[in-house]
């Protein structure tokens, strides 16, 4: 269960950090205001959705497993 710890923990950081990279993203637009013709925001826009997902996902993977090593040691003692 340690390695889904590990697995489920390594890809909530890199989503969060995919994440802060694609809202980073539509920050620098905002504030360089191109022309209308050269802004598309729909791939940034689908990545913060991916990586919200991702995030979600991960953390629920990461309660279960905390919650089934929880259900284990009380089984245990």
């Amino acid at each position: 269960m340690v390695s889904a710890i590990s697995a489920s923990s390594g890809g909530l950081l890199a989503a969060t950090q995919r994440y802060a990279t694609a809202a980073e993203g539509i920050a620098t637009i905002g504030t360089s205001l191109p022309s209308a013709t050269q802004v598309d925001l729909s791939t940034t826009a689908v990545q913060l959705m991916q990586e919200k997902t991702n995030i979600g996902m991960n953390t629920a993977i990461l309660k279960s497993t905390l919650e089934s090593e929880r259900r284990v040691l009380d089984i245990l003692a």
